[in-house]
Parts: structure tokens; sequence; C-alpha cells
């Protein structure tokens, strides 16, 4: 594996890193500033961002729209990490949809075999979809149920 289809991703996380350094903030702001980079990515051709992510993911397979509204429902999520209480609707809607993601990525790289690109850094990169997919949906649905219980 070439560390150069990995880029983009260090790229938004190191990134994200040296912001929340910067502004000496903690983890949840680290991960809204991830998560507003990556759905940022995704709007840049959300149409190539779409052709990725609909061959893996349950809910565009289904919902052909979805691919629309994803990117801007996790901006809202990182924008909302973003905030000292951010509302527990939204809170609510990254665990599902974290939860969704990590289904969505172990059913097509552990049960059905596949070998597909991850969408999250958008449509044109050739990250693999695999463990790094399934750590950030964890970490969303992580960071999102100890907003919740705090």
């Amino acid at each position: 594996m070439k560390i150069k289809t990995f880029t983009p991703l260090i790229a938004v996380f190191s990134t994200s890193l040296l912001i929340t350094i910067a502004l000496l903030k903690n983890f949840q702001s680290f991960m809204g500033i991830s998560i507003c980079l990556l759905a940022m990515l995704k709007l840049m051709d959300i149409e190539a961002f779409g052709t990725s992510f609909k061959k893996y993911d349950l809910i565009s397979s289904r919902f052909d729209n979805w691919i629309y509204i994803y990117p801007f429902c996790e901006l809202l999520i990182g924008i909302s990490f973003l905030k000292s209480s951010p509302p527990s609707l939204i809170m609510l809607i990254a665990i599902i949809l974290g939860i969704s993601g990590m289904i969505s990525v172990f059913k097509a790289v552990y049960l059905d075999k596949l070998r597909l690109n991850c969408a999250c850094i958008g449509g044109y990169a050739k990250t693999p979809l695999g463990v790094i997919s399934f750590m950030e949906n964890l970490l969303m649905i992580i960071m999102s149920f100890l907003i919740l219980i705090k």
C-alpha cells in the first residue's frame, strides 16, 4: 500500500490537529474540525463523492438523494462538535450515521470482500475503504455518546 493513497487523510487530520493546537482546544474540537474538513472535501464534488459512496453505503444504495444530504449532515455534526454544548438531536443523528457507516464499511470490506476506495475524502481519492473509515465512524459515535452523557 502506497503512502500516497493516504495523503488526503493525512492532510485533513494533521491540519485539524494543528488548528486544534493553535486554538488550544480539546479532542472534541479536533473531531469537529476534522469532520468539517471531510465534509468540505465531499462538497467539492458531490457527484464524484456519490459515485464512490453508493458502492458501499447501505442508505445511499437505497435512497439516491442521500448522497446530496449526507455531506451537509456531516458538516452540521462537525460544526456542532465545535460548540461547547452541541445539540442533543445532532449528537443522536451523529450516532445513527456513525452506526450506519460502520455497518456499511464492515459489510463491504469484511463480508462482501470488496476492494473499494473510501468516499470519506471525496470521490477521486484512492484511499482504500477499511479500518480508517470504520474508525472514523466509531470515533464519531464515541464522541457523540460522550457529549450526550456529559
